[in-house]
């Protein structure tokens, strides 16, 4: 069964989380955005975690952050909505989304998701 939509937009939103939390309380904070961006109807396509990395400069007094990435498929009314929640969260420091294009098919970007995913994990395990 195909999912055809006329102004979903495909965006990618990476997320810096204050590292001094526990991992639970990462979990949850992902949690609370992904379940924002669920009631808005939002489609996930992919999580991707990078972990906690130092970065190039402190933000709000934190050498190092937890990065998340969320790939997902929403209207622009979602995205102005999650990003109004993610600036009242504490835990973030700081966040940044990037809309890649246009959606009509959800179930194809779906399944061209979980490809790039599944060869960029090969691609890891052959090196």
């Amino acid at each position: 069964m195909s999912t055809t939509l006329a102004k979903l937009r495909e965006y990618e939103t990476t997320f810096i989380i204050n590292a001094e939390l526990t991992e639970d309380a990462t979990k949850e904070v992902v949690d609370r955005i992904k379940a924002t961006l669920e009631k808005v109807d939002a489609s996930i396509l992919n999580q991707d975690g990078w972990g906690k990395k130092k970065m190039a400069y402190e933000v709000n007094g934190s050498p190092r952050g937890n990065f998340v990435i969320l790939h997902y498929a929403a209207d622009a009314g979602a995205l102005t909505e999650m990003e109004r929640q993610v600036r009242n969260m504490e835990p973030v420091l700081r966040f940044m989304t990037i809309r890649h294009g246009e959606v009509t098919d959800l179930d194809a970007k779906r399944a061209e998701v979980e490809t790039a995913v599944r060869e960029r994990a090969e691609k890891a395990a052959a090196e």
